[in-house]
């Protein structure tokens, strides 16, 4: 029995004897005080460097990072302090982190739905691949180059040319992964949307998904060939099997659930559950958490619910992640990179770039995705550590330069990287100028003491102090989407019906051959067309368009926009027009942006 291993007799058990002094002294670990003053540090740090990084017109994440970083041990080594976050106590919070890494990677396997993908068909595949294999390329031909020529390193007895063979292989396989996690939470900042956002968290799943296949077949026909086939099969598929398992069950389980809190629960313990069972099982439980996603996503009518549910509570998970991630990196790595690390850095940021220009020119993409998609997967993180450290494990050899130079690599990457992706977003015109200029705090400091001071007066039944009133009204061209998925006005009926049905919206700008605003396509106007088979080979969407919509110049404060809101509830979003050019559509400014705007602002 357990108490008798403990030395301990089992009736004692049942007797207050058994519990002399206090219980939190007997059961309390000795380190218990570093863990939790490290969990105050990095949530009070986090609410610090999130308003500094507003300030600084920076993304919170890399904020987040940065704090991180300044309280980690790494920097404390470097500079003789005191550790205010320990070794320790980081490695007692990993299930934090691990969590919240598996939360982000099922919303990315989200982004995998077969309606998302039957949009694109198969461009998407297209304009994938055809990053990965550019940036793969340009990352193990830079690699294996710089150490065949130039350093000469071998190592655990393989031949020069066999030593640059495999780490060209492996940086280049490691280098297509991309970090979901701040790539995530720089668009859920900015609330950037469109056809650029989905897009690119498309390609983030696609990237991790082919970085972590690739990774287990180069490991195991380079350096374990000896486990077989069927080694190689269980570590790539029963990750998918496992994520699958649970993904599906989840599906079934949601569907007897009501409550919001009922789907948070069922989230937060279907991903657990999933993590431990690869933990104890040996697989890669970030593979498994992508098909959890892939397969919940798709299975699932209540997905969308699910997932809002979940935003509701996850955003303090990730917050604390992205400041134990900062913590973790390694500074010093950065002097120990060397050439090769060097080299790993340019190239992936060359081949990101061109990869993406390259895929979403063959994919038949727009011109914003070939220009700026390839910005916004730059960051890098968790997903290549992992792998890393997987190599360092399995070749003890090589596996260790290998995984120093991705560290050293990652600090570049994950403090740039957020930059990048927000510069990326914002140049494609799918975030809220609105977004990037509120980032300032909406009070100074003696502005928030006389809020306080006057809601505590109010609070004790003295006299209120008279009300500011707001400085003016906010255009809409700081509200409105400039990147806008318009409709062709020769589109035939089908292909209308099919885009419309794969879109969130329910109103469409048409355009001419010269990109000429014509007008808009009401989906509840023409619905009643979907049941008469008989118009359907000779309509085109020019046929459908609405005889009236509401234009607004980009110039018309936000205040009149609302009123018209209120006059005509059938008005879901409205064309922003260029009034010097009646026929230029600048944007789209929806319902939902106009409200979320005034609820920001506080406006009545």
């Amino acid at each position: 029995m357990r108490g008798a291993q403990l030395g301990i007799h089992p009736v004692a058990l049942c007797t207050k004897d058994a519990f002399p002094n206090p219980l939190p002294q007997t059961i309390m670990p000795e380190n218990f005080f570093h863990i939790i003053s490290a969990l105050a540090v990095i949530l009070i740090g986090s609410l610090i460097g999130g308003r500094l990084a507003g300030l600084c017109r920076i993304p919170r994440v890399t904020g987040y990072l940065i704090v991180g970083l300044l309280i980690g041990p790494s920097f404390a080594d470097i500079f003789g302090l005191p550790h205010l976050v320990s070794h320790y106590a980081l490695s007692e919070l990993r299930l934090l982190t691990e969590v919240a890494l598996a939360l982000i990677l099922m919303n990315i396997g989200g982004q995998l739905r077969a309606e998302n993908l039957r949009r694109w068909k198969h461009r998407i595949a297209l304009f994938s691949l055809s990053e990965i294999f550019v940036t793969t390329m340009l990352v193990g031909i830079s690699v294996f180059s710089v150490n065949q020529f130039i350093l000469h390193t071998t190592v655990g007895g393989l031949s020069l040319l066999q030593t640059s063979t495999f780490f060209g292989i492996f940086t280049g396989i490691i280098g297509v992964a991309t970090a979901p996690a701040a790539t995530m939470m720089v668009i859920r900042e900015y609330e950037s949307e469109g056809p650029v956002t989905a897009s690119v968290l498309t390609l983030v799943g696609m990237n991790n998904l082919a970085s972590v296949l690739c990774f287990s077949l180069a490991a195991h026909l380079l350096i374990t060939p000896e486990a077989g086939i069927g080694g190689l099969l269980r570590e790539m598929l029963m990750p998918l099997v496992v994520g699958g398992g649970f993904g599906f069950a989840m599906s079934v389980w949601a569907q007897r659930l009501e409550l919001t809190s009922e789907h948070k629960i069922l989230l937060l313990g279907g991903v657990t559950a999933t993590v431990a069972l690869c933990r104890a099982l040996n697989i890669e439980p970030l593979l498994a958490c992508m098909a959890l996603g892939m397969v919940l996503s798709n299975s699932s009518p209540r997905w969308t619910r699910l997932i809002k549910s979940l935003s509701e509570i996850d955003y303090p998970l990730y917050v604390a992640f992205f400041v134990m991630a900062g913590a973790n990196l390694h500074i010093e790595t950065l002097s120990q990179i060397g050439l090769l690390g060097v080299a790993y850095v340019i190239s992936r940021t060359l081949g990101k770039i061109t990869g993406a220009w390259l895929g979403a020119r063959i994919g038949q993409f727009g011109q914003r995705e070939q220009a700026w998609v390839g910005m916004t997967l730059l960051a890098q993180a968790g997903m290549a550590i992992g792998l890393a450290s997987t190599l360092a494990a399995r070749w003890p050899e090589g596996g260790p330069l290998i995984q120093t130079i991705i560290l050293g690599s990652v600090v570049v990457f994950e403090l740039f990287g957020p930059l990048a992706v927000r510069h990326g977003l914002v140049k494609a015109g799918e975030v809220p100028i609105l977004s990037v200029l509120r980032k300032r705090a909406p009070q100074g400091a003696m502005e928030g003491l006389h809020s306080v001071a006057h809601h505590f007066r109010s609070s004790l039944g003295l006299p209120a102090g008279h009300k500011m009133e707001h400085p003016g009204d906010i255009l809409v061209r700081h509200v409105m989407r400039r990147n806008v998925e318009t409709i062709h006005n020769g589109t035939h009926f089908q292909e209308l019906l099919h885009m419309i049905a794969h879109s969130r919206y329910d109103r469409f700008p048409v355009v001419d051959d010269e990109d000429n605003f014509v007008g808009i396509i009401n989906y509840t106007e023409i619905r009643n067309l979907l049941f008469d088979a008989s118009l359907s080979n000779l309509l085109v969407a020019n046929d459908l368009i609405s005889s009236s919509h509401h234009a607004i110049p980009p110039d018309t404060p936000l205040r009149d926009a609302l009123k018209t809101l209120q006059k005509k509830r059938n008005i879901s979003y409205f064309p922003v027009i260029d009034p010097e050019q009646p026929k230029k559509l600048l944007g789209i400014l929806s319902q939902n942006d106009v409200l979320s705007a005034f609820r920001r602002l506080d406006l009545d």
